[in-house]
């Protein structure tokens, strides 16, 4: 019973449809095929209509341009056919002197005609103009004009013939000379040439899609294309177009699939006629047709379409009523079987309207909720899993409430995190339907941040111990390395091999700071320390660094220092940092005697540019935008010709974007050197300072006495770098100790009297800072902190602990001995 309801509904939703496509296509196919036979009937004829009558009316015009300059010609004749003169010259004994005479003053006063001449009864010529001395005598071509001559009162226009004297396309007007008692004396005539009747019909500017000519009396067309004079006067085809005409009297006829249109030029016989094919002659007419048939049959298309998507529409119409009573029950289910917690609370009972079984199990778990109980019988206070008046304020304000990450416990007492959220729900009239209440468990996620964290931390301790434990070894080398330079005789080869351990000693301890420094830059703790520096000052302390290995490569140095605003707000020795890269790698990458530049100028006011240019390898051009990338050196064969890791100028590009300033590089190719800009902010000149003057004061300070048989402390757990530094201490006069734990050293702090303690950081029994605090409580003993720890956290660390300097392995002994004056001093 069920299935046949079931075929009974669809046969009758097919129904429904056809109610609606039905009237839409008769709306639209009843208009698109009553247009398409009043186009293809009524239309069609009257537009060939109005073709033809313009036609007509332009071949009228031609005509009455043709039949004006052979009527103008024709009213010469008529004067001089009736003029006594013309008469008497005819009957004169020398006749053809006479006449030529006459010609000569008669014709020059006539622009509009191309020749002129006398003839006698039979046609003989008597004179002409042009000349023809030869057809003195003779037949003037009479037979093609004599008798219509002969006839007529008035002249008559003759058939176009070729000139005898120049062989040029003319017609002649030709009028016959009576005598007082009738009978005929002669002929007199004018020619008129068929290319004057052209170029004035050329002056007018036709469509070239109509091809126009005229016809004489024996059916010879004039012209060729272009009104050029037709060459060929005995045209078998003009011939049956005037008889064609002759026998039409509509003005217009079809023949050989071309439309004719024709006007007689009167009183000449001569017929203008325009020529075009019928389907360009009515081509307007059935392009239109054809347009209205697109639109018909679009329009048909369109209704159909219309009336499909009609049917579509209500089809789709009945589907989303399906749809929507599907999707509700969906949604049911859907909410009932969500992991995160959805309840709805009745705003006028305060009791929950919904709630899904999440929810119902959150409540119980974290909410106080007694088992067994219905939520959906119970006051929303009674859960408590938001805090207490949080909805109510919800209701009463409108503003929604929200928790992140709430801590609640279960009832075994474990600990959990919730997404708490509470949302007032409106109506179309702002009428409040509720408040929705979200709850979601985030303990998971929580779980897992927290243990991100504490591997980000194992993290940075395993880096801080390992840049620790690979800076260690290197202290006792510089140690040793500087009481070998010191005690071995002065021998070359010895020196150099020195030279080579300090520079590679050196080399690892860069590359470690550059591994820290990328680690702090990636993770945003990069901390600087801003103060007033001049540039120039940064530029020559790093170009004096690299200066032993610029005189080893032989290596053409210049500066061009044309900037005046020298001064930025800085960090000194980051900036030198910059500077110190950008050099080294000019003296890295550019073969022995080439060039280096540094030069500085102020593009823009507030602006200075620092530049460092070289003679060397260069940069390829896909390469540039990627030479500040990590581990970037452009080409595999540079990292093994020239080594390092590549992480330089992506520190110096970090270090020059946190100073609020930019890096560029520009390089013309392979081999043509390169050019790295750093342009930076500048700050006011300082009052205090002139130029370079503090350096120069610097360089005048004499150097401070050695302090001797002052009593050290030297606290480090790695025995060799205890050797090293006592002997380098020792032979610069101090008298050091040595523990190796922070209770050694405590107890022989307390057992003598030190003058400076030296103490590494990261102790076996306890830490250095430890040490410190502990020595502090009893005795104000200078300390300096000397540890493979390098992070500014580090040097902060130390100082607040109590240490006065922060070195970092391996040291400068230079630095150090400095140190120590300082705080001996």
């Amino acid at each position: 019973m069920q299935s046949g309801d079931m075929t009974r509904k669809r046969r009758h939703d097919r129904f429904d449809r056809f109610k609606i496509i039905f009237p839409i296509l008769l709306a639209g196919w009843i208009p698109s095929i009553l247009t398409l036979v009043v186009s293809y009937t009524i239309l069609r004829d009257t537009l060939e209509s109005r073709i033809l009558r313009d036609r007509q009316t332009l071949i009228q015009l031609v005509a009455h341009v043709v039949g004006h300059d052979l009527s103008r010609s024709s009213s010469i004749i008529g004067y001089y056919q009736t003029l006594p003169e013309v008469s008497k010259i005819l009957t004169a004994p020398n006749a053809p002197a006479v006449g030529q005479q006459w010609l000569n003053s008669a014709f020059y006063s006539h622009p509009n005609i191309d020749g002129m001449f006398l003839a006698g009864p039979n046609a003989e010529l008597i004179a002409s103009i042009p000349t023809a001395p030869e057809m003195i005598g003779k037949d003037f071509s009479g037979n093609q004009w004599r008798d219509q001559a002969a006839g007529s009162d008035g002249p008559v226009v003759a058939p176009v013939h070729p000139r005898l004297s120049d062989n040029r396309l003319v017609t002649n007007i030709v009028g016959a000379v009576r005598a007082s008692d009738g009978t005929i004396v002669g002929y007199v005539g004018d020619s008129v040439l068929v290319e004057r009747i052209g170029r004035r019909l050329s002056a007018i500017e036709f469509s070239d899609r109509f091809r126009f000519d005229i016809l004489d009396q024996n059916g010879v067309a004039l012209f060729a294309d272009d009104f050029q004079p037709n060459p060929n006067v005995t045209s078998p085809e003009g011939g049956g177009l005037i008889n064609e005409i002759r026998q039409n009297k509509v003005g217009h006829f079809e023949e050989h699939g071309n439309l004719y249109s024709f006007s007689p030029i009167e009183p000449t016989g001569w017929v203008a006629v325009v020529e075009q094919p019928k389907s360009l002659a009515y081509k307007p007419v059935h392009d239109l047709l054809g347009r209205m048939t697109v639109l018909a049959a679009w329009l048909i298309v369109l209704t159909a379409v219309f009336a499909w998507l009609g049917s579509m529409f209500y089809q789709r119409q009945i589907e989303s009523k399906e749809r929507l009573e599907r999707e509700v029950i969906f949604n049911e289910k859907m909410l009932a079987n969500m992991p995160s917690g959805i309840a709805l609370v009745d705003p006028a009972s305060r009791r929950f309207l919904h709630a899904n079984d999440a929810f119902a199990r959150m409540a119980e778990r974290f909410g106080d909720l007694p088992a067994g109980r219905d939520i959906m019988e119970i006051d929303c206070e009674v859960v408590k899993i938001a805090p207490a008046g949080a909805i109510e304020r919800v209701l009463s304000f409108g503003s929604p409430f929200q928790l992140t990450e709430h801590p609640l416990k279960d009832k075994t007492g474990l600990t959990h995190f919730l997404d708490i959220n509470l949302l007032r729900l409106q109506g179309a009239h702002e009428t409040v339907q509720g408040v929705l209440y979200l709850v979601e468990d985030k303990t998971r996620d929580v779980t897992l941040r927290q243990e991100l964290i504490a591997a980000n931390a194992a993290k940075d301790q395993f880096l801080a111990l390992l840049s620790h434990e690979l800076r260690s070894p290197l202290a006792p080398v510089i140690a040793m390395v500087g009481e070998l330079e010191a005690e071995v005789p002065d021998s070359p080869p010895v020196r150099e091999a020195l030279e080579v351990v300090r520079r590679n000693v050196e080399l690892e301890a860069r590359l470690i700071d550059d591994l820290l420094d990328v680690t702090r830059i990636a993770k945003g703790k990069l901390q600087l320390t801003f103060e007033t520096i001049c540039i120039h000052q940064a530029l020559q302390r790093a170009y004096e660094i690299c200066r032993k290995e610029v005189e080893a490569k032989n290596l053409e140095a210049e500066f061009r220092f044309r900037a005046t605003d020298t001064y930025v707000e800085g960090d000194p020795a980051r900036l030198q940092q910059v500077f110190w890269n950008l050099i080294k790698n000019s003296v890295k990458f550019t073969p022995e005697r080439g060039r280096i530049t540094i030069e500085t100028s102020n593009p823009v006011p507030g602006k200075i540019e620092a530049r460092v240019s070289d003679s060397g390898i260069g940069i390829e051009q896909e390469k540039i935008n990627k030479i500040f990338n990590a581990f970037e050196q452009g080409r595999p064969d540079i990292t093994r010709r020239f080594g390092g890791l590549g992480l330089g100028l992506t520190i110096s590009k970090a270090l020059i974007d946190a100073h609020g300033g930019t890096i560029r590089v520009q390089s013309p190719g392979k081999n043509q050197g390169a050019t790295f800009s750093v342009e930076l902010n500048t700050v006011l000149t300082p009052i205090a300072l002139d130029g370079d003057g503090q350096d120069k004061q610097m360089d005048l300070q004499p150097e401070r006495a050695v302090l001797r048989h002052r009593r050290v402390l030297l606290v480090d757990d790695h025995y060799d770098t205890c050797i090293g530094m006592k002997r380098m201490l020792e032979r610069r006069g101090y008298t050091i100790a040595i523990a190796h734990t922070a209770q050694e050293a405590v107890e022989k702090i307390y057992a003598e009297e030190f003058d400076l303690l030296i103490s590494d950081i990261g102790l076996p029994d306890r830490s250095g800072y430890d040490l410190i605090r502990e020595v502090r409580l009893n005795k104000d003993l200078p300390a300096i902190a000397l540890s493979g720890f390098g992070s500014e956290q580090d040097a902060a660390e130390a100082r607040e602990a109590g240490f006065a300097e922060h070195l970092t392995k391996p040291i400068s002994f230079e630095r150090l001995e400095k140190t120590i004056q300082d705080l001996l001093s």
